[in-house]
């Protein structure tokens, strides 16, 4: 088999999400997921308490504001020392492509946490089939279990939808988080995302 061969094979088959760890003689600062395949990628950052994680909130708000990232969506959530998790309200804010924030990144959650562990369920129910095929199918490579862990008991964390040319940047704009990981998705799922995004904003409007 020739290297043009084995090239194109390779590019045949699904890809996931290498981790890679970042760290210094005190230990690991971050660890963060190189997306390498899709369009967009879930992003979920760990924060200390929810004042650091709403900080981080307006401040990715405020960088899609000024076009210097493209972000689809975010939320604010915390899990209490049960391990259940919370979404926060927080003001919606609407990017330049027209959706709101809220409904993109509660779609993205169906994808990483198990309805379970979600208290309310607030955005659980809006996702739909399409999206309840995609978790599974990341539930099997365990990148859904991956992300999840991130937000730990008596944490505080956001999870965004965001494209994936803007990884660093986010990363970077959020520089208190403490533990970060990303993971690719593909355009399909990010359709579907925002499909089921759509119909919420529709039947919350009518």
């Amino acid at each position: 088999m020739t290297d043009e061969t084995k090239d194109a094979a390779a590019a045949d088959q699904p890809v996931d999400a290498a981790v890679v760890a970042v760290g210094d003689d005190l230990g690991v600062d971050a660890v963060a997921g190189i997306a390498v395949q899709g369009n967009q990628a879930l992003i979920v950052a760990q924060f200390a308490d929810m004042d650091s994680a709403k900080n981080a909130y307006y401040a990715l708000v405020d960088a899609e504001a000024k076009r210097a990232i493209d972000i689809d969506g975010v939320l604010v959530v915390n899990a209490d020392y049960q391990g259940k998790v919370n979404i926060q309200k927080m003001t919606d804010h609407k990017t330049r492509t027209g959706f709101v924030w809220g409904a993109v990144a509660g779609a993205a959650i169906g994808l990483i946490f198990p309805p379970t562990i979600l208290a309310g369920a607030v955005y659980a129910g809006v996702a739909g089939a399409a999206i309840g095929k995609a978790r599974n199918v990341m539930m099997k490579s365990g990148v859904a279990e991956e992300l999840a862990g991130v937000i730990a008991p008596g944490t505080s964390g956001i999870v965004a939808l965001v494209s994936i040319t803007a990884v660093d940047a986010v990363k970077s704009t959020i520089p208190d988080a403490k533990v970060v990981k990303s993971a690719p998705v593909d355009d399909e799922t990010a359709a579907a995302v925002k499909d089921a995004a759509k119909a919420a904003g529709d039947s919350s409007a009518g």
